[in-house]
């Protein structure tokens, strides 16, 4: 958790420089992009820059202390306070990216360039040694680079960028992660069950909302699911329903079950519920 929000801030932080680019009329940011390129191929990207001149993938790091590009094998190694820690090499996350990228393009028949950059969102990374193949800038220098990109010609038409653009939005789905359950050795009897308020953590029986905060009960329940999903596996089944709220029969979870935006699978009694993979609907188009 301290990992993904230390993320999504960098992200945010970066968020604002491009903010002062003077972008082309024709031109997209689109944000956390999850979708399906082959049957078991998916791409997943950040932050990606949609022009009639060019795309730009930008593959955003908060990071601290000291990182180093190093290889065979291909790792970023990171010090901190004397510290020494491997991470997956970014570098070669933004290799497939573009890989993957061009290979949509020439499924579109669209030919159109593409810039990558690795951003490091805060001046406090010290770089020690840079990735040998891959641009690595600042945030707060992000402004410089996509400037000089911005004076390229154009080099696909409106129509071509308009398409290109619908695709993406439309293939796009909400990225779900793996159940912590299986990454780490957690079991359901490691978490509480019942219905608990999401602000001040008091267990809610028999009422309507929670006495202290209002919050309804539906939306505390649809937040339980959640969890469910997040941290156990990525299916719940009436019986399991049933359990991890403590509702008081089988009818309950399933009025429940169906009132909530799932997708059921099969029928009768092997029935159990998967979360819906909504289309992306946030996109900050220019």
């Amino acid at each position: 958790m301290r990992s993904a929000e230390a993320g999504y801030k960098g992200e945010c932080y970066v968020d604002n420089f491009l903010k002062q680019v003077n972008f082309p009329k024709h031109s997209a940011i689109l944000k956390n992009l999850h979708f399906q390129l082959h049957e078991n191929n998916y791409v997943q990207l950040d932050t990606l820059i949609l022009t009639k001149k060019y795309i730009a993938i930008l593959e955003i790091k908060n990071i601290r202390g000291k990182i180093s590009f190093q290889k065979n094998p291909d790792q970023l190694i990171r010090e901190v306070d004397g510290v020494t820690t491997p991470f997956k090499c970014p570098e070669q996350q933004l290799k497939r990216q573009v890989k993957n990228l061009q290979t949509l393009l020439q499924t579109l028949k669209i030919t159109l360039p593409i810039k990558s950059f690795i951003v490091l969102a805060y001046s406090k990374t010290h770089v020690v040694l840079p990735p040998q193949y891959t641009k690595i800038v600042m945030g707060c220098d992000l402004f410089n680079h996509i400037d000089d990109y911005n004076q390229l010609p154009d080099t696909i038409s409106t129509v071509k960028f308009q398409q290109l653009l619908n695709y993406l939005i439309s293939q796009s789905r909400d990225f779900i992660p793996k159940p912590l359950a299986q990454t780490y050795p957690l079991s359901v009897s490691h978490i509480k069950t019942g219905l608990f308020c999401p602000n001040c953590a008091i267990k809610l029986k028999d009422r309507t909302k929670c006495p202290n905060c209002k919050i309804p009960k539906l939306l505390m329940q649809k937040q339980a699911i959640e969890d469910w999903f997040y941290l156990v596996k990525d299916t719940i089944s009436n019986r399991e329903c049933v359990y991890f709220l403590e509702l008081k029969d089988k009818y309950a979870a399933s009025y429940l079950l169906k009132k909530l935006d799932l997708q059921p699978m099969n029928h009768y009694k092997s029935r159990y519920y998967v979360m819906q993979k909504s289309k992306a609907s946030k996109r900050d188009h220019l």
